[in-house]
């Protein structure tokens, strides 16, 4: 008698590191790794497309300060970032797992612990988001501060909220020490082109495809 094949369930991968790691490139490069692999994928991102992660892209801009000159406090960040989160993940998240996909996002619960946590007390920062699920894998794109600006200035991206080096310098620093303390956290040095950064992380995402269908 032929045994029915083991069907393994939908995989939720975050791309993380810093304003020109190229978490964005690389989400989407990656998605379409996936769908060569015959799997369907869903890429994703946050601040999400969603009510309060449009009004997010608008602080991070500059936009709607509670005087001129001075920006949103650190603290009402958090709790926006950590809304949009729960929505980002009741809107588009869960249903694409539950509909079979998998799916890849540009940023989640790390981005907050590393971002927000530099302006905002840390454990607090978690704590708002302590309900909402861990991803199977969080890939960091470890860039250096510099190469992260200049990168930013070749595409002549705008300059936003974050983007200052010493804040990155801070964010960086929180990247590495969080990637020692969260086990679905695998660091890829960012600094190559795209194609050798690409390929590292379709290894990796290989590897972890490799040992879900030994199980």
């Amino acid at each position: 008698m032929t045994g029915s094949a083991t069907v393994h369930p939908p995989l939720f991968i975050v791309l993380e590191g810093i304003d020109g790691a190229g978490t964005t490139t690389q989400a989407e490069r990656l998605v379409a790794h996936l769908a060569g692999l015959g799997r369907k994928a869903h890429g994703t991102r946050e601040p999400s497309q969603g009510p309060i992660g449009v009004l997010l892209r608008d602080l991070l801009r500059g936009e709607h300060a509670p005087q001129p000159g001075r920006p949103v406090d650190g603290r009402t960040m958090a709790l926006l970032f950590a809304a949009d989160r729960i929505d980002h993940l009741d809107r588009e998240i869960e249903p694409q797992l539950a509909a079979g996909y998998d799916v890849v996002s540009d940023r989640y619960l790390l981005s907050s612990l590393a971002y927000q946590a530099a302006e905002a007390e840390r454990q607090w920062v978690s704590t708002l988001s302590r309900a909402v699920r861990d991803p199977d894998l969080t890939l960091l794109l470890d860039v250096p501060v510099e190469v992260a600006a200049l990168r930013r200035q070749r595409a002549a991206r705008s300059t936003e909220r974050y983007d200052a080096d010493d804040y990155l310098a801070r964010v960086v620093r929180n990247y590495r020490e969080l990637a020692l303390e969260h086990d679905h956290v695998v660091v890829i040095d960012g600094t190559g082109d795209v194609d050798r950064v690409a390929a590292a992380v379709a290894r990796t995402v290989d590897r972890v495809l490799a040992r879900i269908r030994a199980l």
